[in-house]
């Protein structure tokens, strides 16, 4: 028996900002690594362009194309904390797959700021089956400094 997804948080970073062998650890494989100096010389080496920080601006922008593009395709975004160099978010995503809904929503962002590329591939998600889940993933959101939306509010900056 499955069990029912009431959201997904998704995680996701911006260009060049956690490489592999960040000080802060990485992941590789499913594998959480520690940091390896050599590893991320070299992951630095291999970047077509500097790492991409969000301006006060652009994190704006980044938060109102997230909103549009939640409605655009019929999601149910609820809470979302947008930093110079990730965004977190808590979304309802129905039936679509979160693979999907994660493209639709990076592509839409991206879009919104035309800049070129801003992400760096992929990005991390975790399926909210309980109300524990959802109060646990939206405290996670509420203590960063960019968080923007909270139970589906969007709060005054």
């Amino acid at each position: 028996m499955s069990r029912n997804v009431l959201a997904t948080i998704v995680t996701t970073t911006s260009y060049g900002s956690w490489l592999p062998g960040d000080a802060r650890g990485y992941v590789q494989d499913r594998k959480i690594l520690p940091a390896n100096p050599q590893v991320a010389e070299h992951a630095r080496s291999l970047l077509s362009r500097e790492p991409m920080q969000f301006t006060e601006s652009q994190q704006v922008t980044l938060f109102d194309a997230l909103q549009s593009g939640a409605t655009e395709f019929g999601y149910r975004l609820t809470d979302v904390s947008v930093e110079s160099w990730h965004l977190h978010w808590i979304v309802d995503h129905g039936f679509d797959p979160v693979p999907k809904m994660v493209g639709r929503l990076k592509t839409r962002m991206r879009q919104a700021l035309d800049c070129g590329r801003i992400w760096a591939e992929g990005y991390c998600h975790r399926c909210l089956y309980t109300e524990h889940d959802m109060e646990t993933a939206r405290a996670y959101i509420a203590r960063h400094h960019g968080c923007r939306m909270l139970e589906g509010k969007a709060l005054n900056e």
